[in-house]
């Protein structure tokens, strides 16, 4: 695809072009449904914040967030919603370097 009818659209054809995008002013980078854009934004350390919905139902197999490749990086809880039906949204942001330790510590 080289052309969109939608306005202001960029089209992104490696990952120095999205940091690029994500260096330069201007809105944030969401990404929905695209579960191989996601991993090659963990994998080149390029994700700043996560916002995850957990449903209480299990459908066997499925795609792996965090992936072989996945740079560790850390999170801080900002925000966490359940609703009525069980749904969890939590939403997370990045939190400096990986430090390892028990539970709770």
């Amino acid at each position: 695809m080289d052309k969109s009818d939608w306005q202001n659209s960029v089209f992104l054809e490696s990952v120095d072009d999205i940091k690029k995008l994500k260096d330069s002013e201007g809105s944030e980078i969401k990404v929905h449904g695209s579960g191989d854009l996601a991993q090659t934004l963990f994998k080149h350390d390029l994700v700043d914040e996560l916002c995850l919905m957990a449903f209480p139902i299990t459908l066997g197999t499925g795609k792996r967030l965090f992936r072989e490749g996945t740079i560790p990086a850390t999170f801080t809880l900002t925000d966490s919603l359940v609703t009525p039906n069980g749904v969890i949204f939590t939403n997370y942001k990045r939190a400096g370097e990986v430090k390892t330790g028990t539970v709770g510590a």
